[in-house]
């Protein structure tokens, strides 16, 4: 009964924002109240984050997990979290896991590693209950959209400190956040609008709200005819993808279907022009280009750009990532892929400050004039600011990364770069946020490069020991789990090159390599 007073006594007392216990390590410490007991405890008084329990329950100890407190809990209004606290093996930090796409779910099974290693763990649905590839629950939802965009993130990193400081006592010693896609997009944004709540982000594939909504819109159609039929075949996509490696694979020294820096490459679809035939059945053949389907695969390169020609964002897909584009731009049936759908559903309820709602079609989109209209919503959502000041100042640490096969690998390129002049070159900004592009790697993982990073233990490291990463070995997974290879990843803009004396799939076999001026 004293435990548990003394413990509400603490969220009261963070609530006001004064000390009760001097800043201590507890690491591997046990708690101060049970665990049914946070079920009973009153944590609406937590500033700009009323909470209330929903559930707290004790797991035990299995061969993947320590034994922790599985606690479930609302922030007015809508936003639901899960939190699970070590209960005998805690090592005194907080982790926090980002999501994806549109949320609507938590994700907290995605950080059992960080669990494993006594991590208080905490994940968030984001401020709404839905799928993750569904925007509707944003249809002139405005409070909705601001939880999704920024408030969510941050109160849910508010009341998961206070339950843990009232669950064992004291503060996390360290907090760290981790996500890829609209999880990394997360990261961006607590770096900066709220500095303060992480001293370690690692943020992977960062979400471009508008400019990869638009590059779903253009991708889509731009394979598209005006009947709604596809232009290129899954063949089609094949015969690109060998053409492009035939040109570009050796320029970093190994021909190994991984393209170093795509950027380098400078592959055009023309070369695979059907020369000189014009029959309709070049359509159906899977060894040449028509003109429309050259046309549709400069589209992809290219990325969106107005009717006049003016480029809209950073850039399109990438050569080496055309394997990409089967189910998402070119569908196997020969419709519409997956962007079609996504980039309607965006349009639909989250693009603009008034959503047109479910009847919009991407028919009704403007290319002229429709992209300015949605910078309204990039207020809420945006993790593309380049001022990194505020999280700088505070002592922050961030690992970026980006696979170079993704689709909108150049977003994040052109972001950091940004970021980087704002900060004041790339010796200022290496001290804050170290951006690592990775060859080979798709969204967020899989792909032909190394796909498989421990991130924890090089954000770990800078923050709690000074020692900034200056590369990253990464190891290829096959999908059913299997290692094949390993290589290192260097800090932007360097890049790895084989030298040609060692196997290939040790990291030793790579050397640093700074990028060829102009």
């Amino acid at each position: 009964m004293i435990r548990g007073l003394f413990a509400l006594a603490l969220v009261v007392s963070a609530a006001a924002g004064t000390s009760v216990l001097a800043q201590e390590s507890r690491s591997g410490i046990g708690p101060i109240v049970a665990c049914a007991d946070l079920a009973r405890m009153n944590f609406a008084g937590i500033p700009d984050a009323p909470t209330s329990i929903i559930s707290a329950n004790l797991v035990a100890s299995t061969a993947e997990a320590p034994s922790h407190c599985r606690v479930r809990g609302n922030i007015a209004p809508n936003v639901g979290f899960e939190l699970r606290l070590p209960v005998d093996a805690w090592n005194g930090k907080l982790f926090m896991q980002g999501c994806r796409a549109y949320c609507g779910v938590i994700m907290i099974e995605e950080a059992n590693d960080a669990l494993k290693r006594g991590y208080v763990t905490v994940a968030t649905d984001m401020g709404h209950t839905g799928t993750i590839l569904d925007a509707v629950w944003a249809y002139n939802n405005r409070n909705a959209e601001i939880d999704y965009g920024f408030r969510a993130t941050h109160v849910t990193t508010v009341a998961a400190k206070a339950i843990v400081r009232a669950f064992h006592g004291v503060n996390a010693t360290q907090s760290y956040f981790r996500g890829c896609s609209t999880g990394g997009r997360q990261g961006l944004v607590e770096a900066q609008r709220y500095p303060m709540d992480f001293d370690g982000i690692i943020a992977g594939a960062p979400v471009a709200p508008k400019a990869g909504a638009l590059n779903f819109y253009w991708s889509a159609k731009a394979n598209l005819t005006e009947s709604g039929r596809g232009i290129l075949s899954t063949e089609h996509v094949y015969l690109i993808r060998a053409a492009v490696m035939r040109k570009c694979d050796a320029k970093d020294g190994l021909v190994d279907g991984i393209l170093e820096d795509p950027r380098t490459c400078d592959f055009d679809p023309a070369e695979l022009k059907c020369g000189g035939l014009t029959s309709g059945d070049l359509l159906r053949r899977g060894d040449c280009l028509t003109e429309a389907q050259v046309e549709a695969a400069r589209k992809i390169y290219g990325g969106p750009t107005t009717s006049d020609g003016a480029h809209i964002t950073p850039g399109g897909h990438m050569p080496g990532g055309e394997l990409n584009w089967l189910g998402t731009i070119v569908a196997a049936d020969g419709g519409a892929g997956q962007y079609l759908k996504l980039a309607e559903e965006n349009f639909r309820f989250l693009a603009f400050a008034e959503d047109p709602g479910p009847a919009y079609t991407l028919a009704n989109f403007n290319i002229d004039t429709d992209p300015e209209r949605m910078n309204f919503m990039l207020h809420f959502s945006t993790g593309f600011n380049p001022d990194l000041r505020g999280f700088r100042d505070r002592g922050g640490r961030m690992i970026l990364y980006h696979g170079w096969q993704d689709g909108p690998a150049l977003n994040t390129v052109d972001y950091f770069e940004a970021a980087t002049a704002t900060m004041g070159g790339h010796e200022a900004m290496a001290d804050t946020a170290r951006l690592f592009m990775v060859p080979g790697m798709d969204h967020c993982g899989g792909g032909a490069g190394v796909n498989t990073f421990d991130f924890i233990t090089a954000i770990e490291q800078w923050v709690e020991l000074g020692k900034a990463p200056e590369s990253l070995i990464g190891t290829h997974k096959d999908p059913v789990g299997t290692e094949t290879f390993s290589r290192p990843v260097y800090a932007y803009p360097d890049m790895a090159r084989y030298e040609g004396a060692k196997d290939r799939i040790v990291p030793e076999a790579f050397k640093r390599q700074a990028p060829k001026k102009e």
